[in-house]
């Protein structure tokens, strides 16, 4: 049985090796010559419609460009846009604060007297309010 099988793993070893060195050495040498042929003929195909492909494609593709372009000109001049209205909002705001500023100063005076007065009757209605209950 030992026997057997010792001799059976050889023969598989022996037919492995042949297979391998056979593909190596250019066992199917035949189907190889095929294959580049087929390979050759296919490029020049390739290479007749890939001129036709590629003007067609290179128009695409400028076509997709100047689209891209485009858009980045609206975003840029959206932004822009943005940015000016911006500035304007705070020029706004800073000229009411300015104005509200330069008022108080002048009407200081006045304010103070009105406040102390409003203190005055904000004391009375709590009084009052303190007598109902």
């Amino acid at each position: 049985m030992r026997a057997r099988n010792f001799f059976k793993l050889i023969c598989i070893s022996v037919m492995v090796l042949v297979l391998t060195s056979c593909s190596i050495f250019g066992g199917g040498s035949d189907k190889k010559k095929e294959e580049e042929k087929a390979k050759n003929e296919s490029k020049s195909k390739a290479s007749s419609t890939k001129k036709e492909d590629d003007s067609v494609i290179n128009q695409e593709l400028k076509k997709q460009y100047e689209m891209y372009n485009e858009i980045i000109q609206y975003k840029v001049k959206q932004e822009n846009k943005l940015i000016k209205q911006s500035e304007e909002r705070y020029k706004k705001l800073k000229e009411e604060s300015n104005k509200k500023t330069e008022s108080k100063s002048e009407d200081g005076a006045d304010k103070e007297d009105k406040s102390s007065s409003k203190e005055d009757s904000d004391s009375s209605k709590q009084k009052d309010d303190q007598g109902k209950q």
